[in-house]
């Protein structure tokens, strides 16, 4: 049986956001983890690169049968350099699409990663791809607000984890965002 779950909200999961259902965040924890590595290592590496590369995870929606889930999601790969307390953005983009992911060796992996086009292609493949999950797919997309709030807060958990001495982030051109 197939199970399902829409996440409408950006998906800004963390171990400590789980309380009690421990098994199941670090299983959510795990997929995320899997799909930041893909994209920093697949898709991070064509982009002009700093000091560190940082994802940022809005899932749309998902699916699961047995060993394989589906992930619909709207992500952004950005470069940084440190600058004193602030990480100092040098390059990144969006990538938008549907995401495969099996279990291998017991670990999460991304096995495809299906995109969205740029240009006058891009509305009739994120129709195409997102499917009946196209309207929260546009809603979160369109909204500069999630996309600042869900970078803060997966910026402010990898600094983190990686114990950076980091407080702010800044795009070129704009103030410093505190974290």
């Amino acid at each position: 049986m197939m199970k399902r779950f829409v996440i409408i909200a950006m998906a800004a999961l963390t171990m400590a956001a789980c309380g009690n259902k421990e098994e199941s965040c670090s299983k959510e924890q795990a997929v995320r983890d899997a799909m930041g590595d893909y994209l920093v290592k697949e898709i991070g590496a064509h982009y002009l690169q700093g000091e560190l590369c940082v994802p940022t995870l809005m899932i749309v929606a998902g699916e699961e049968n047995g060993d394989e889930a589906q992930v619909w999601c709207d992500c952004w790969v950005d470069w940084y350099r440190v600058a004193g307390d602030t990480l100092k953005t040098v390059s990144g983009g969006n990538h938008s699409g549907l995401m495969t992911i099996r279990m291998q060796d017991g670990k999460p992996v991304v096995t495809a990663f299906e995109q969205t086009t740029d240009g006058a292609g891009f509305l009739p493949s994120a129709k195409r791809i997102f499917g009946q999950y196209f309207d929260v797919y546009e809603r979160m997309h369109a909204s500069q607000d999630v996309r600042d709030a869900a970078r803060k807060e997966q910026l402010k958990e990898y600094v983190s984890r990686r114990g950076l001495n980091v407080s702010y982030y800044q795009d070129y051109g704009w103030d410093a965002v505190e974290l």
